[in-house]
């Protein structure tokens, strides 16, 4: 499986603007094209950040989504008007290498650059992890890793119903000694400093 994210950066003036129309793409793909689009705002992070995405089960599912939203007069005018509100919009893709739960309200990514020779260690230690997540906590502990812009990325992706379950898990996990030891154990494996986590909330 893959995930597009569609992530845009916004004229803070226009948010209200940009949230509407991206509202608009996401159920009208959804909809007509069979998608399976959702809406994300940065919390905590960039307050400009808007994410469009969505899974497919092949490239090719991709490719044929693509080529519909691009003879679909709906989407290419929204394309057209959003030209006023955003700043700037890039396209990533990633590899599903271990499914996360299913959607909640919130959205933890966690980002890390592999070391390039040791990429199977990593990604076998990243699932590790997240099974080891999964049985602590209860939520599933997806992996992913990029398949455009830096090869070397790989992130850990997981779902909550909200800020408080989101801070009670890392709680959890942050005061088990078991976890913290694969801090030590990931040295070798991952670009030291790269860690990083970010915060989204699904829209409605």
């Amino acid at each position: 499986m893959y995930q597009l994210f569609r992530n845009m950066t916004v004229d803070m003036s226009r948010m209200q603007d940009a949230l509407e129309m991206t509202a608009a793409a996401r159920d009208r793909l959804n909809s007509e094209h069979g998608g399976s689009y959702a809406v994300s705002v940065a919390v905590g992070g960039d307050p400009s950040a808007v994410t469009l995405s969505s899974a497919f089960e092949t490239l090719g599912q991709y490719e044929a989504m693509r080529a519909a939203a691009s003879q679909d007069p709906v989407i290419q005018s929204i394309v057209r008007r959003s030209g006023d509100v955003l700043t700037s919009v890039q396209d990533t893709i990633a590899q599903i290498v271990k499914p996360p739960a299913p959607r909640g309200s919130y959205v933890t990514v966690n980002t890390a650059m592999m070391h390039m020779p040791a990429v199977v260690g990593a990604m076998g230690f990243a699932i590790e992890v997240a099974d080891f997540v999964e049985k602590k906590t209860g939520n599933a502990l997806g992996v992913m890793t990029a398949m455009t812009g830096n090869r070397a990325g790989l992130a850990w992706v997981g779902f909550s119903e909200s800020l408080d379950q989101l801070a009670n898990d890392q709680q959890t996990l942050e005061t088990d000694p078991d976890y913290l030891a694969f801090f030590a154990q990931s040295e070798n494996l991952f670009v030291p400093g790269t860690l990083e986590q970010g915060i989204w909330q699904m829209l409605p």
